[in-house]
């Protein structure tokens, strides 16, 4: 991947990778220097836009769908959006943890996303590898077993991604097993795993982020 990528603890990211805020910092000039040629005549009014800017805020979990079995409004899930980044797994082995919540997997029309990284807040971490897709070009797969050695560990790209609206993305990773006899519902042994994207995301229309919270992006 461009650039490469280092793990730390996400509470000491400037610490273990003191070039992080110059690299988030570039990967949203770029993304500002893009979407205000795709979006003109807005300009960027970051969190608090007038109605001739755009706005910027945190990459919401509802712009994406998770896995299979992952909670939003009424669990099971399925096909629909994720409310929040704790996933919940039932099965190991390959699976597709986090993608465009658009029908083929895209990004939302009029959202666009700085992608720097990705958390994992979990006690217990159960992704040993991932690997991710943007639109037509797939990047390799990475080895995440290192990161047990940290409390809090997370994934920092060095130049980060630009999530364009309208294009596809697929984060898949491998769910180490077994899975212990932890009931969702009524039968379901699982485990939980949060996985979250770290960066910006942008909006043409506030109306984008004005909807209740935990409901997906109109």
């Amino acid at each position: 991947m461009a650039g490469g990528y280092v793990l730390c603890e996400w509470a000491e990211v400037q610490a273990d990778y003191p070039k992080f805020q110059a690299s988030f910092a570039a990967l949203e000039n770029a993304i500002i220097r893009k979407t205000n040629l795709d979006w003109a005549p807005k300009t960027n009014g970051f969190m608090l836009p007038a109605s001739d800017q755009y706005g910027r805020t945190t990459i919401l979990p509802s712009a994406f769908r998770g896995d299979g079995m992952t909670y939003s409004t009424t669990p099971p899930a399925g096909t629909n959006f994720i409310a929040h980044w704790r996933q919940t797994l039932t099965s190991t082995g390959h699976r597709t943890l986090i993608m465009g919540e658009r029908s083929g997997n895209l990004i939302p029309e009029d959202i666009k996303v700085a992608w720097i990284g990705l958390a994992f807040p979990n006690k217990q971490q159960h992704i040993t590898e991932i690997r991710f897709q943007i639109g037509d070009r797939k990047f390799g797969r990475v080895d995440l077993e290192p990161m047990r050695a940290y409390e809090t560990p997370a994934l920092i790209f060095e130049d980060g991604f630009i999530l364009d609206e309208e294009t596809g993305f697929d984060l898949y990773g491998y769910v180490e097993g077994p899975i212990p006899t932890l009931l969702w519902g009524p039968t379901t042994p699982c485990v939980y795993q949060s996985i979250v994207m770290l960066g910006a995301l942008y909006y043409k229309n506030i109306n984008k982020v004005l909807g209740n919270t935990g409901t997906v992006i109109p």
